[in-house]
């Protein structure tokens, strides 16, 4: 089974904005890419996530969402096909908001490769707000399991460390329906 992960930071400070910025793009991960943003420096990424997010006032609010998209070996036999499973899983959202993704190795189970992504909760285009509420992060956990055609658990992990396993397990859905 597929995980996918959202890790809360409704309350994060420049600190956790570099640092979230920074884990994609600057270390230990195999590919890395950067949508809107520099992904070979990730000071200028920070800087970037700041700004567009002050250009639209939205500097008091959530600085950064966190994804993880573990997959098993079957889906992802390579750190390219965990790249390629990434962007398209994400496609919907990076088309409008800054984005760090990086390809990282780790054996947990069944799983070899997995995607950390950075996403600025500000759109560039209208300055409107992404959400980690369940509507959106029900929406990504479905899209993995369409995107992979595998069954996806959901993780929200929230701002005091605490998990939440969504009980419902988002399984592929037809595309004739």
């Amino acid at each position: 089974m597929e995980t996918f992960k959202v890790i809360l930071h409704t309350d994060g400070d420049d600190k956790c904005l570099r640092n979230v910025v920074n884990y994609p793009i600057g270390k230990d991960q195999l590919l890395k890419e950067g949508f809107g943003i520099d992904p070979n420096n990730s000071r200028n990424a920070f800087q970037q996530f700041k700004r567009i997010a002050e250009f639209y006032n939205n500097q008091d609010k959530t600085p950064v969402f966190h994804y993880i998209a573990s997959l098993t070996e079957k889906t992802a036999p390579t750190a390219e096909r965990a790249m390629e499973l990434a962007k398209e899983i994400f496609e919907p959202i990076i088309e409008s908001h800054l984005a760090a993704i990086g390809t990282h190795f780790k054996k947990r189970e069944d799983c070899s490769y997995h995607n950390h992504v950075a996403v600025s909760p500000t759109n560039f285009n209208d300055g409107s707000m992404l959400y980690a509420d369940n509507k959106t992060n029900f929406a990504l956990a479905q899209r993995m399991a369409d995107v992979t055609g595998k069954p996806t658990q959901l993780i929200v992990r929230k701002e005091d460390g605490a998990e939440w396993k969504c009980p419902k397990i988002f399984v592929p859905q037809d595309d004739e329906e």
